[in-house]
């Protein structure tokens, strides 16, 4: 009988030679290593490219759309 392959059964021990926890161990050293200060950096940019169209169109006088 033909053996299937399973496409989301994860890899036994013999053929995952790093295993899992080590491989979640290597992703979070990598989340980790992001400095706080580039993090907060691009969330600040983000808020401030939300708040511009906002205000761009209060700034305008668009009376059209009294809030």
């Amino acid at each position: 009988m033909e053996q299937r392959s399973v496409p989301n059964h994860p890899k036994s021990p013999a053929k995952n030679p790093t295993g899992d926890l080590e491989q979640f161990s290597n992703f979070a050293r990598q989340i980790l290593s992001v400095p706080h200060s580039e993090i907060k950096a691009q969330i600040d940019a983000e808020k401030a490219a939300k708040r511009t169209p906002k205000s761009a169109s209060r700034a305008s006088g668009d009376e059209s759309n009294p809030s």
